[in-house]
Order: structure tokens, then sequence, then C-alpha cells
């Protein structure tokens, strides 16, 4: 709405419009629930579940670039930038989409996850997640994509 107001101290050539195209959230809340005259009714669901994990992903190893390693804080030559990302990044979580990276966290046989590879590690009690290649997703409470990782090993004596 502000964003509209702005536009006024401009001359009427140099205003910028609203876009007239839903946000990211509105097509995947419409392809979510099929409810629109766009989305074919004869759409795979495995289609739907294919493309909001990839974009889901793709956010995800972005976010992994903009942000300084370990923290919550983005890199001083992005700031401006990721204030984009962060929009379209809520726009996911109110539709209903997780992402979950696994990083750091104790590994089990019983996860739900693909574990690309094994390999010792120094400083572990337990086997733990080194590395997230690609986060689980979920859409809506149902699991969409399974998270693959790799996993380390405590060291033998």
């Amino acid at each position: 709405m502000f964003e509209n107001i702005r536009q006024l101290k401009f001359p009427k050539e140099f205003r910028i419009n609203d876009h007239p195209w839903p946000s990211i959230a509105g097509i995947i809340n419409d392809i979510g629930t099929k409810k629109e005259a766009s989305v074919p009714d004869d759409l795979p669901i495995a289609s739907i579940a294919h493309f909001i994990s990839d974009i889901a992903t793709n956010l995800w190893r972005l976010k992994q670039k903009l942000l300084y390693p370990g923290t919550n804080e983005p890199l001083n030559e992005v700031k401006r930038a990721y204030r984009h990302f962060e929009s379209v990044w809520d726009d996911l979580m109110n539709v209903g989409v997780e992402i979950h990276d696994h990083t750091g966290i104790a590994y089990d046989t019983g996860l739900s996850l693909k574990v690309v590879a094994f390999q010792p590690a120094e400083g572990l009690k337990k086997e733990t997640v080194l590395e997230t290649i690609k986060p689980t997703i979920y859409f809506r409470g149902k699991q969409i994509q399974m998270g693959a990782v790799v996993v380390g090993r405590p060291l033998k004596d």
C-alpha cells in the first residue's frame, strides 16, 4: 500500500504500476489446492510436489550463499537483496512449505533420510549429520522430498 502512495511523488510517466501477476504464494496455493482454472485437473500430484520441492531446494541453497556461515545474518554485500529473498521464503512458509536442514543433528537409522556417504570425523561421540546435500521438504504436512545427507562417524580408537 505504501509503495503506491510513494509513487504519487513522481510524475505519472515515471510511476511504477502494480504488477498484474499473483505472488509466488498465490501460485503455489492455487497449485496445491487445484482451485484455479489455470491449473488443469489432470495435473499429477507428483508434478506439483516436484515443482514445489525444486523451488524450496533452490531457495534453501541460495540462503546458504547469502548468510555468514553458522548464522542467520546476511552478508554485508547482499543485505539489500536479502530482503527480497526473505519475502519469497516467507511466502513459501505461509502456504505450508517446510524446509528442514539436518546439518548437526544426531543421525539415527530410523530417520527418513538418504545417506549419500558415511565418513569418519574427529570429535564425534556418535553418528552426526555433517552436511545436508538436499533438505527434507514438507508441503502441508506431507513429505514431498527426502533429504540427502553426509553422516560423520566417530573415529575408532
